[in-house]
């Protein structure tokens, strides 16, 4: 059984699974992430994040890591551009337990001065991590350069110099602001009973005027830019970015089918030609970014300086003879099971519930039935792919390298 419920005027998405472990999972999604933060105020969010587990109303630290270890749960939190989600894992028998806690983390947590000095630290530390990562680096370095000049150029984490200049005052001014019932969707998914799961939530949760305080306001820019940036490594890495669309255009199958033909599978072109067969690279692949208010085709390759020139030709290579030809019947199959193969994935566990479930909501304004998004993928053929790529692989690309 899958449902959206509304307690406590907050809308909370309920899936019961049964099975022999009895446990379940739940999230608390707020729909703020790095796209909402005002200037001066960049990784807000995340700081946040790693925020609410120093104190809350009700529990120490100390108490949120012994409590929720103790009684056999796994407890932890994300950041990304569009949400920030507490969630914790655990048997059924702690679900009052489980609930209340994640009702302080996520709306009773209690900023100090010194927590706040302590976690700066700690996610300055975070940043430059990343900035030792060259995938990572690259990613966030794309991006600023592609979405240049609307929301979607903000990280996640923002730099030091953003963090460091974050106050006390101004962490609490965004928390009361942007942290509240309004933006908030809950969903659970496990061996848990629809009477207990609205009786601890209304019990522990406040409540919600029922009306989201802000949606998302900017219009996308895409730019298009040849950047390359210097980097301590042996390896060239690059993105090869094409601007595509948002999440909730059903294009997506299309797409994500359009991906896969490139170099989203080992059978897939460019990881046939370019690796498999001339050996230039140990790996080059692509994939879909999608928001909601727009994304991009992303094809990435990392390889020595000396074949970069002609990984980037060759790629260049199969995308014009993908436009010139199209994708074949076998390769049309193969996008559909695949893309059936994605779906049914989501559930094999109970986190990928929620998360689905939730993109659901977050994107669609509802649940998606199988029938549905099933109906979608039956319904691709060659000529629905070969447009989108005609749409996306015609514009200019951007390039993002970091060199040795």
């Amino acid at each position: 059984m899958r449902k959206i419920l509304d307690i406590n005027n907050i809308p909370v998405i309920y899936e019961n699974v049964t099975d022999v472990s009895g446990l379940f999972t739940m999230s608390v999604f707020f729909k703020r992430g790095s796209i909402h933060e005002p200037d001066g105020l960049n990784g807000v969010s995340h700081l946040i994040e790693h925020m609410a587990f120093r104190k809350t109303r009700d529990y120490s630290s100390e108490d949120i890591s012994r409590l929720s270890e103790m009684y056999g749960g796994y407890l932890n939190a994300y950041t990304s551009k569009e949400v920030t989600s507490f969630y914790i894992k655990g048997f059924k028998e702690n679900l009052e337990l489980f609930i209340k806690l994640m009702a302080n983390i996520s709306f009773y947590p209690e900023f100090t001065e010194k927590d706040l000095k302590q976690e700066k630290s700690i996610i300055v530390d975070e940043i430059n991590s990343t900035l030792a990562n060259p995938e990572e680096f690259l990613g966030e370095l794309a991006e600023e350069k592609f979405f240049e000049g609307c929301a979607l150029q903000n990280t996640v984490s923002g730099t030091t110099d953003d963090v460091e200049s974050i106050s006390l005052e101004a962490l609490k001014a965004y928390y009361a602001e942007n942290f509240t019932p309004e933006n908030c969707v809950i969903a659970v998914c496990g061996d848990v009973s629809l009477d207990n799961v609205s009786k601890y939530i209304s019990q522990y949760f406040p409540h919600s005027k029922a009306q989201e305080q802000q949606k998302n306001n900017f219009q996308i820019t895409y730019n298009q830019f040849n950047y390359d940036n210097n980097f301590k490594s042996d390896q060239v890495y690059a993105q090869i970015m094409y601007p595509a669309f948002p999440y909730k255009d059903d294009r997506r199958f299309a797409l994500g089918g359009l991906s896969m033909v490139l170099g989203g599978l080992m059978s897939s072109r460019l990881f046939q030609q370019v690796r498999e067969k001339r050996g230039l690279c140990y790996n080059i692949e692509s994939e879909t970014v999608l928001y909601m208010e727009g994304g991009y085709l992303n094809i990435m390759y990392s390889c020595a300086k000396k074949n970069s020139d002609e990984v980037i030709k060759l790629t260049m290579e199969e995308m014009n003879k993908l436009l010139a030809k199209g994708i074949t019947d076998d390769e049309l199959t193969m996008v559909k099971n695949q893309l059936k193969f994605s779906y049914f994935a989501n559930f094999e566990s109970l986190e990928s519930r929620v998360q689905m479930n939730f993109r659901h909501l977050h994107h669609h304004g509802h649940l998606l039935d199988a029938d549905f998004i099933l109906g979608l993928v039956d319904s691709l053929s060659i000529k629905s792919v070969n447009l989108v790529a005609e749409d996306l692989l015609s514009k200019e690309h951007s390039l993002c390298r970091l060199l040795p």
